[in-house]
């Protein structure tokens, strides 16, 4: 159920401060592009500045030293809060780092500690609000559909939202029993959302564990990824480029070694959300999947075009 009093919180017009994430950055510049495509067309301010870094979540998991975590948030969000007092991010990764450093600041010790490394830097921790931007899609979902100019028509999708985004329910959308507003978000904008048994399964990242432990990621993937294709969907709608990643190439080996029947393009919401505003797919960075992606693409233009009163013949012709 939708946490109406959080929602309230989330400013509709910013100003943001929009956190690039170095996973995005390096693997999917795609959803970045297509995130500040639709802040664009929404006419909502929002910064960037270079002198970023890290959100740290990778050193953490790996290294589990909380102040490698505190002090890189910290740098963070003294660069962050002197461009606007909300941060926004497409990541589910960097959404859990700050708000995993604002618990582990609560600790005097840690605290302390944090403010002496980042006092020799001629920085402070900044407190800011952070916002994952698959709420902030939520927030103005009435405003999207207005201006959609594609339409999902029908098109099933199932959800995976990743067990990050649902560590801190107190400051989030939904919570971990059965959530709900990514499936509003499909079912809004024309599509079909599809129930499957395995939604609150985790996508087989597991930080380390995937490297570690690669043959039980697989087993995790596969499980859900069936699961997923029971129930007969077309599609997979991600708010994280981490299950993203997992989903997408684990998907393309559970395929190879015939673990599951096929394999279906997993889109973060972003790049959903910029097709149907209008964005071209060429600047969504879909090169960069593993599962191809065309046949979705096309089935959205296809949708698009029956919906304005094409033929099946003139469809079909227009997409060879």
């Amino acid at each position: 159920m939708v946490n109406e009093k959080w929602l309230e919180r989330i400013p509709a017009d910013g100003p943001f401060y929009l956190f690039q994430g170095c996973f995005i950055n390096h693997n999917y510049p795609g959803i970045e592009a297509a995130t500040r495509f639709i802040l664009d067309k929404l006419k909502v301010k929002y910064f960037v500045s270079e002198d970023q870094s890290c959100c740290g979540l990778p050193e953490f998991g790996t290294l589990a030293n909380p102040l490698i975590l505190t002090c890189l948030v910290g740098r963070n969000m003294d660069v962050m809060q002197k461009y606007a007092p909300y941060v926004l991010t497409p990541c589910n990764g960097c959404y859990s780092a700050f708000h995993t450093s604002a618990t582990l600041m609560k600790d005097p010790e840690v605290a302390t500690k944090t403010g002496e490394v980042l006092g020799k830097l001629g920085r402070k921790y900044s407190h800011m609000k952070i916002i994952h931007f698959a709420d902030f899609i939520y927030k103005r979902l009435e405003d999207i559909a207005v201006k959609s100019v594609k339409v999902l028509g029908g098109l099933k999708m199932a959800v995976h939202y990743g067990c990050h985004y649902f560590l801190f329910e107190e400051e989030g959308l939904d919570s971990r029993e059965n959530p709900s507003f990514a499936e509003e978000i499909i079912d809004r904008l024309g599509g079909e959302h599809v129930n499957y048994t395995a939604k609150d399964e985790c996508c087989g990242f597991g930080m380390i564990q995937q490297v570690v432990h690669k043959n039980m990621a697989y087993a995790i993937t596969e499980e859900k990824i069936n699961s997923i294709l029971n129930a007969g969907a077309e599609a997979i709608l991600v708010i994280c480029p981490y299950c993203l990643n997992v989903l997408d190439k684990n998907q393309k080996v559970l395929k190879d070694i015939e673990l599951i029947e096929k394999a279906i393009p997993v889109i973060h919401i972003s790049q959903l959300v910029a097709l149907v505003l209008g964005a071209s797919p060429d600047k969504m960075g879909f090169e960069k999947h593993s599962v191809d992606v065309k046949p979705f693409l096309d089935s959205i233009e296809e949708r698009k075009m029956e919906f304005k009163g094409w033929s099946a013949t003139e469809v079909a012709s227009s997409l060879k």
